[in-house]
């Protein structure tokens, strides 16, 4: 078997490579209507966008079907890249073979010439600071300047010193696996199963998960300890069935998905019912902090 890894040192861990709407106001100017609302079901349909079909991908595991939103307008090649396997087969039939309890969900081919064939890709870690919209968190975070989401919902941080802008890495986000090159990157993914901050800046988000992460949380599990965590034979891993763009499903056939628009009031409502926690439950109230890989933009299926 022919892989690439890069060599984590701090856990002895490889990654193997082979909006719009209206401005947010403060929790002050909220009324009690809007504070009312507790779930993303209860708002109305203005403050949600449409995942476009041809950002929107499917991936199928014996587990269930995996929905994923790319983000074209961050990572452009990387997305387009992931897009045009799907579109080529070139996924259907492998495996998730490198699964690590709380890390990542690795999965693509294990074929070096098959890899070989799409060449390697320059990284898009990170870029400029852009005029996408985005919306703070409302509280420091550990590891940067400041974090937030972006217009389209990702979980994004920023540093004005720097000057730049990177996607995060928190549970549910679509990554491409590389060798040790910051430029190595071509076909191999991995879905983060749990917070991996400390990788941000490092890999290329190009997507997240958008709905069905629990399939991905059932995949069958490697030790890390052997071999970087590749399921060993005479086990394979859980196969990928397939991985789909919607657009290229009958449009009576495929799924429709919405995203809460984060520069709204509905978005400021959800984070604060997150952050706030005045159940009755808690009779010793926690701190009002949210962590950005601890709050999900909310996503819902339509159709």
């Amino acid at each position: 078997m022919a892989l690439k890894m890069i060599q984590l040192a701090a856990l002895g861990i490889g990654l193997l490579a082979s909006g719009c709407g209206s401005l947010p106001v403060s929790e002050e100017d909220l009324t009690e209507t809007e504070l009312a609302i507790e779930t993303p079901e209860d708002i109305d349909a203005p403050y949600w966008r449409e995942v476009h079909p041809q950002d929107l991908v499917l991936i199928e595991t014996r587990h269930g079907v995996t929905a994923i939103e790319l983000n074209i307008s961050f990572a452009p090649n990387h997305a387009k890249r992931f897009r045009d396997l799907a579109r080529a087969g070139f996924y259907d039939g492998e495996y998730f073979y490198r699964v690590i309890e709380g890390f990542v969900a690795q999965g693509g081919v294990q074929d070096v010439e098959r890899v070989e064939s799409w060449p390697a890709l320059k990284n898009e870690n990170d870029r400029a600071l852009s005029f996408e919209p985005f919306v703070p968190l409302g509280n420091d975070d550990l590891f940067t300047d400041l974090v937030g989401h972006s217009g389209s919902g990702f979980a994004m941080a920023r540093d004005r010193e720097l000057g730049r802008e990177w996607l995060l890495h928190c549970p549910g986000a679509l990554a491409m696996a590389r060798d040790t090159g910051p430029d190595t990157g071509s076909t191999e993914f991995y879905v983060v199963l749990g917070p991996q901050r400390y990788l941000d800046r490092n890999l290329t988000i190009f997507g997240r998960v958008i709905d069905g992460m629990e399939h991905l949380q059932a995949l069958e599990r490697g030790d890390r300890d052997v071999e970087s965590g590749v399921i060993q034979p005479p086990r394979t891993g859980d196969e990928i069935i397939s991985v789909r763009v919607a657009a290229d499903i009958p449009e009576n056939a495929r799924p429709r998905y919405q995203v809460m628009k984060t520069k709204t009031n509905a978005f400021e409502v959800a984070k604060r019912n997150r952050r706030v926690r005045e159940e009755a439950f808690f009779y010793r109230r926690p701190p009002e902090i949210l962590d950005i890989c601890g709050f999900e933009v909310p996503a819902r299926r339509v159709g």
